[in-house]
Order: structure tokens, then sequence, then C-alpha cells
């Protein structure tokens, strides 16, 4: 049996697969390691922006005015603490004092984190600054920035008022806005929860699902772009520290200045090191959730990444390591078996599906109105099927989705399901950050 091993938390997790099927090469991520002198080269990136003015210039302008900086949340796995320790060096030359400033974590709907796991991620150069999450769960928090497209753009107020943003995120493919990054840490990052529901429905359609990520001109990434925009033009104005992270989660390239220039340049990069070309589709997909697979909202997002790998009524096996299990999203109560909730969902139709249970996902946690959409349109093109042994031992049910404890079991099923025979195999083993570019 060919042996692979894909990253799993610290280690690796070892998966067998039958002697008579064809395992396709792995479709690694080609992201070189970061360089040892990654942090003089972000220094050196303030001082030598791709766009606009320097980070000290910038500081200048400010005068007595305030400086929100608005960083990443757990879900991300940069080494926040190191960066922030070099921009606020170069703030604090500048002669902005801790009481001038304030962290925001875009966290937009995600669960909120304690004082210790953000002092951890924050770092101890931001011990003096005060931090908060998003408000999303309280409307009078927030101010409309204007209308992007059909959508308000409802932007925390503390982070619209400010005089000076600092934004500081990695770059990465995302399901829906084609990457992360960028304005997105405004709009949904500082969003409102009706605002951002509203940005999740730009881009979805009816009937057959589309590939979205990776393709840096799409509706959603529109509406963002457009929003941080009128952001800027509001009041204050933004200066961007983004980057790309390897395997390691070090930063292998970063860059700074005008926000938008930045983006679209790493974007550019991180499609080129992200996206692979596969011949065929294949008959079963491997797509393991690393390095978004801190909880099940994350990980099912490996799934519409890399779920084009596999043909139309293909199995996809998702690998969810989930060490913090559901994380505050609730578990739905269902009577059927995924086989047939799959015969259900293709015999009504996705949208149908949608209107019978939404009275039922408005109880759910954050953008789950918009998720049950994409899940049932992938449903009804693949059955999909899960390994993860967290939400095994805590009992966890999910509609339509086969979950089990080890590979072998989830292979044995996809066999199955697919009727023995010899099956091609294909293999995303960071399909957080993997996408098919010949993908429909």
């Amino acid at each position: 049996m060919p042996d692979l091993r894909v990253p799993w938390g610290e280690g690796e997790l070892a998966i067998s697969i039958p002697g008579e099927w064809t395992l396709l090469p792995p479709a690694e991520p080609r992201l070189p390691p970061a360089p040892a002198d990654w942090r003089s080269r972000l220094a050196a990136a303030l001082q030598q922006p791709l766009a606009g003015p320097t980070l000290a210039q910038r500081l200048r302008d400010v005068h007595g005015g305030r400086i929100c900086l608005v960083v990443e949340d757990l879900t991300r796995h940069s080494p926040l603490a190191d960066i922030l320790a070099i921009v606020l060096k170069d703030v604090h030359q500048g002669g902005i004092a801790d009481s001038r400033m304030e962290i925001v974590i875009a966290g937009g709907m995600h669960p909120a984190i304690g004082e210790a796991q953000a002092r951890a991620k924050l770092g101890p150069a931001a011990a003096g600054i005060a931090w908060r999450m998003n408000p999303w769960h309280d409307a009078s928090k927030y101010v409309e920035v204007g209308r992007a497209g059909a959508v308000r753009a409802m932007i925390d107020a503390g982070v619209a008022d400010a005089d000076l943003r600092i934004l500081v995120s990695s770059v990465s493919p995302h399901l829906q806005a084609g990457f992360g990054g960028g304005y997105k840490m405004y709009f949904p990052g500082c969003g409102e929860l009706a605002s951002i529901r509203a940005l999740h429905r730009t881009g979805l359609r009816r009937g057959e699902p589309r590939a979205l990520v990776g393709l840096e001109a799409n509706p959603m990434r529109a509406v963002i772009d457009r929003a941080g925009q009128l952001l800027d033009a509001r009041h204050g104005a933004t200066f961007s520290v983004q980057y790309l992270l390897d395997g390691r989660d070090l930063p292998v390239w970063a860059t700074a200045g005008e926000p938008l220039a930045v983006h679209r340049q790493l974007a550019r990069t991180c499609g080129e090191a992200c996206g692979f070309s596969q011949d065929a589709p294949a008959d079963i997909l491997i797509t393991n959730a690393h390095p978004r697979d801190h909880d099940l909202w994350q990980c099912f997002k490996c799934i519409p990444n890399t779920c084009w790998a596999a043909r139309a009524g293909g199995v996809v096996i998702c690998l969810a390591r989930c060490p913090t299990g559901l994380n505050e999203m609730k578990s739905m109560p269902w009577p059927l078996s995924p086989l047939w909730t799959r015969r259900l969902v293709r015999a009504l139709g996705p949208e149908a599906i949608c209107s019978l249970l939404g009275p039922l996902v408005r109880r759910l946690a954050g953008d789950s109105q918009w998720f049950l959409l994409l899940a049932t349109q992938l449903l009804a093109r693949n059955p999909i099927l899960m390994v993860s042994p967290q939400l095994v031992a805590d009992g966890v049910r999910f509609p339509g989705i086969g979950l089990y404890a080890t590979t072998e079991q989830a292979l044995a099923a996809a066999d199955s399901l697919l009727g023995g025979g010899r099956h091609r195999v294909a293999v995303c083993p960071s399909g957080g950050i993997s996408f098919p570019r010949n993908s429909g």
C-alpha cells in the first residue's frame, strides 16, 4: 500500500492507500521557506513601501490623532507577536504613545478570545496597548461608510474614526473572496452582523456552484475593496503590512504600503504558489484542512477550496483535526443518514433545502446561512466524508457528512460509495490554502 503523510498539528498523519488504486502526486503549495532574515526584510518594507508614503511619513501626518492596529485572530497562524514588535518599534520611534493606540482583532463573526489568548497572540511589544475583538453582535458600535454595490458597508466605529489604521494580515487563498487579507480585514473583519451576511451572499448563485477561490477579480472581493476605499475616503488613512506564510507559518514575502497595491501583488504571488494544475479530476479527493484546521468552521473551508479536484460524483474526504472542536458552533440534530440526506438534496435542490432549514440555521453560529447554501450545492455535487478523531470523540453529528475516526474507515466508505474498482486519488496536504487552477 502506498503510504502518504500529511501535516497534522505538530506532527504528521499517515495514510495507507490501497495498492491497486492510483495515487496522484500530492498538490503541495510551492512556497519556499521563509528567509532567516525575514524580520529585517519586514522592517525594510516599512521604509520602502510598494506604493504610497512610508510608515514614518504616515505617522508624521497623524499629529495628535489616534492610531488603530487591525490584526488577525487565532484562526490565522502568523507570528503576529514578532511582526507587531517590528511595526511598533517604528510607531514608537515616531513619538506615538501606547495610550494613543488601540488594537482591534478583526475576527468578523469568529468566536471571542480571552485576555490570555490575546496577549499571547499580540506579544510583549503590545502589552501596553488596549485591545478588543470586533463587536459584531452590537449594531450600535458601527457606522456606515457607504454602499459597496448593493451592500451597506457597516464598519466598527473605532476603526472608522481612527486617524491612521495600520492593517496587518497574511494573504492566502479564500473560498469566496479569492484571497484573504487586505481590505478584508475591515470588511467583514471589522463588520456588523447584517452587513457581513449581505456580503457573504455576494457571488453565490442558484443552481450549480462555482469556484471563486484564487480569483483576484470576483464579486465578493470587489465589494470588500470598495468598502475599504470608502472607509479611507471617509476619514483617516491606511498603511498596510501584508505577507505570505511558508509551511512553518513564517513570512516568505512581506510588503507594505497602500492596501490595494500590496494585496494585489501578494495575491498574484500567492496564486502562483498555491494553485495547482491537474490533468483530469480524481475519483477520490483527500483534502487536509491544514493550516486552517483550528475548529470545525475553519476546517470546512478546505472542501470548497479543493473539491474541484474531484470529478462530479467523486468522493471528497476532508481531514479535520479540529483541536478546539466546534468552538461555539452548534451541532445540528438531523434524523437522516448522510446517504439519504444527499439523495434528498439532489431530489429537491439546494435552494429548497435552504428554505426548509432557514429558521433552524438562524440559531447557528456566524455566517451559517450563506454557508448552508454553499454546502448543499457542494453536497449535491459530491459525497463528502470527514475524518476527525476529535469530533467523533465529542459525539458531533453534521447533516449530510459522514464522520469517521480514521482514514481507513473513510477510504473504505468511499470505495463502497463508488462501487469498488480502481480509483484515482488526488491529495491536497494543505487544503486550507490550496486550490486547482482548472476548477469549474
